[in-house]
């Protein structure tokens, strides 16, 4: 509403002169210029950014939602954290994987590097909240040392290469292969003592003709067919 400054009377907005003493109306300097209401529901969609970032607020409300649940139900029926120290350890080393995926995975080493160490702390506070230090240091952290290491070859040879298609799925199969054998060695260290090598290499022999024949599918029959392609994704 506006006012006439000379006979005080309310007149609707758009008038220049007062209709009943003529005098002349000046709009006011901090009127604030016509906006388009906005009704709830009726807001744009969220960038793709936007939408990472509400997912990762809603993943941390949630686990840490259930750290407090879990730890309060076992202090009321213990009456002190017993089983809940194993769940709160796997409940923040899932928050931060899912942390190292939204805001790491940009950078390979980073990515990389978080997932170790995450890894190596959920096994090591596991293995010590179960009976004590036991298969932490062997078989756990060799596994998990060769683990993250063809993770990051096979991370690295799909960020180098510029056609992506069978040949990433070939190397995925020949990091499983080797991974089997590692698993084997190590488990025969930890429980036998010994460098033993069987049902690893059967596995590894089976998986090896699989990739090449992805290899030689890819680089010359379909010269580097994409995956979304051949798929219709």
């Amino acid at each position: 509403m506006i006012v006439c400054p000379n006979c005080g009377i309310e007149l609707e907005s758009g008038y220049t002169s007062c209709p009943l003493c003529h005098a002349e109306i000046k709009a006011p300097e901090n009127q604030l210029p016509n906006q388009p209401i906005i009704y709830p529901g009726q807001e744009g969609p969220l960038s793709r950014k936007e939408k990472i970032a509400l997912f990762w607020e809603l993943s941390g409300i949630l686990h840490f939602s259930s750290i407090a649940m879990t730890l309060l139900i076992d202090i009321i029926l213990h009456r002190q954290p017993g089983w809940s120290l194993i769940t709160l350890t796997c409940i923040t080393a899932s928050f931060i994987y899912i942390t190292l995926i939204i805001h790491g995975s940009k950078r390979l080493s980073v990515f990389l590097g978080g997932l170790l160490l995450n890894t190596i702390a959920l096994l090591f506070f596991l293995d010590l909240l179960s009976d004590g230090i036991q298969w932490f240091v062997m078989p756990g952290l060799p596994l998990t040392g060769f683990l993250i290491l063809l993770l990051g070859l096979v991370l690295a040879f799909i960020r180098k290469t510029h056609q992506r298609g069978f040949n990433v799925i070939g190397v995925a199969a020949l990091a499983t292969a080797i991974y089997m054998m590692v698993i084997e060695v190590s488990v025969s260290l930890a429980l036998f003592h010994t460098f033993k090598l069987s049902w690893s290499v059967i596995v590894a022999v089976s998986i090896l003709p699989f990739a090449l024949l992805l290899f030689y599918f890819h680089y010359r029959l379909k010269r580097g067919t994409s995956l979304r392609k051949f798929f219709h994704l």
